[in-house]
């Protein structure tokens, strides 16, 4: 089957089309679905008639990958250069990382991923996985119930006591049982669902199917996101914890996968700046163990009241370095926006605040970029008398991730930056 492909770039101009080519109810549905479930402030697909049967589609604050029956909607980030092919390659790279792992690259075929769309990455990575830990056997588990009998065979139910007060010889009780219908499994049937909806080549989508109906009898409710979270492998279960990561990472993208009228949806968006400001972070800590340091976040409170009402002042830097002692060293803040000639004055201020109270001499504001671009530095003096302050302007490529060493080019450039006097 033939797809039609529909490239966007995220804030990037819209793409002319035929009304008719897409099912845009079906569309401003799942629009108004992720805006709502990602946090966004307003809808990340703009669909705008224009007349003579045509729209213009734009997409806003997200990126990833929708398909509404033959047509494939890719998204890239601002951040990534659209034209370039390995963009779903770099993306792909930066969603492992942000999830909170680092898998292992062998579980993809690195000398053709550069070719695949998202989905089909996470689909070769999940069956990697699944083929290298269902190996011996999926995992079981315990749940708990609530039951009752004239035999206690768990845990007296307190919040049942009404019951057991007007029936004394039935005992409500919480017992637990051991079962095949676990969270790890609900999520691998729901995400081996989601891909085989979504990618393009058949062999991968015929094979996720045939996962997905050994796991049929599973079924039931989509898991939460945060219950997905806690799921724990065994030692002998530890293979598939890149199928579990890829399906964190759909259940991030708010993954949609049904049915409507002549066309069936599938897709997976992501939030573009949590992804952006999240691998920053993670670059951050990277190069923090480089140097012995620590990278952390947490919210500063600052400023007494001498007079009248209110509340401290409050700010959060992105990052904060501090050295063995605890005492902070330098403060980066990831700025998801295009840097110009310099910062707006809005980022200046508040990287500069967190630094004089820090009492850091060193700041930075982060700036992705889709070409190499040298930093700039501003040495910032006080006329009250206190330290100067060198502010720095760091534009991360983040298109070198599309080469073997890319993560740790980037990780160089913070490590660099630490290091300059």
């Amino acid at each position: 089957m033939t797809h039609t492909r529909i490239r966007l770039q995220e804030y990037g101009e819209p793409v002319v089309l035929q009304s008719n080519d897409l099912d845009i109810s079906t569309l401003i549905r799942a629009s108004n679905r992720w805006r709502k479930i990602l946090g966004l402030s307003g809808e990340p697909f703009k669909i705008e008639d224009i007349g003579n049967g045509q729209i213009r589609l734009r997409a806003e604050a997200i990126t990833g990958v929708v398909r509404i029956g033959n047509t494939d909607i890719e998204v890239a980030p601002k951040f990534l250069n659209s034209t370039d092919d390995s963009w779903p390659t770099i993306l792909w790279r930066i969603l492992m990382v942000v999830e909170g792992g680092y898998v292992d690259e062998s579980l993809t075929s690195a000398h053709h991923s550069a070719a695949l769309a998202i989905p089909d990455l996470l689909a070769e990575m999940f069956l990697a996985s699944y083929s290298q830990g269902a190996a011996r056997g999926l995992p079981k588990g315990y749940l708990s119930e609530q039951n009752e009998g004239t035999i206690l065979k768990g845990a007296f139910d307190i919040s049942r006591i009404g019951e057991w007060v007007a029936r004394p010889w039935i005992v409500p009780y919480i017992g637990d049982y051991f079962t095949d219908d676990t969270t790890l499994k609900r999520l691998l049937y729901w995400s081996a669902n989601c891909l085989a909806a979504t990618v393009k080549l058949p062999s991968r989508a015929k094979a996720l199917r045939e996962i997905a109906a050994n796991l049929a009898h599973i079924g039931g409710r989509q898991p939460h996101l945060s219950e997905a979270r806690r799921t724990q492998l065994s030692a002998q279960h530890q293979g598939l914890e890149g199928a579990r990561m890829v399906g964190l990472l759909l259940l991030e993208g708010a993954g949609v996968n049904h049915a409507n009228g002549r066309h069936a949806l599938s897709g997976f968006l992501w939030n573009s700046d949590t992804i952006y400001e999240n691998y920053i972070f993670w670059l951050c800590q990277q190069a923090a163990n480089h140097h012995g340091l620590k990278a952390s976040k947490s919210e500063l409170i600052f400023g007494q009241i001498i007079s009248g009402e209110g509340s401290k002042l409050k700010t959060t830097p992105d990052v904060v370095f501090r050295n063995e002692t605890g005492n902070p060293i330098a403060v980066a803040d990831a700025k998801y926006k295009l840097l110009g000639s310099r910062p707006k004055a809005s980022d200046i201020y508040q990287v500069f605040t967190a630094a004089h109270i820090l009492g850091c001499q060193k700041a930075s504001l982060t700036y992705p970029s889709s070409k190499i671009r040298d930093r700039t530095v501003w040495n910032i003096s006080s006329a009250l008398g206190a330290i100067d302050v060198v502010l720095t302007a760091l534009p991360i490529n983040l298109m070198v991730l599309s080469t073997s060493n890319g993560h740790k080019a980037l990780v160089d450039i913070i490590v660099s930056w630490l290091r300059d006097e």
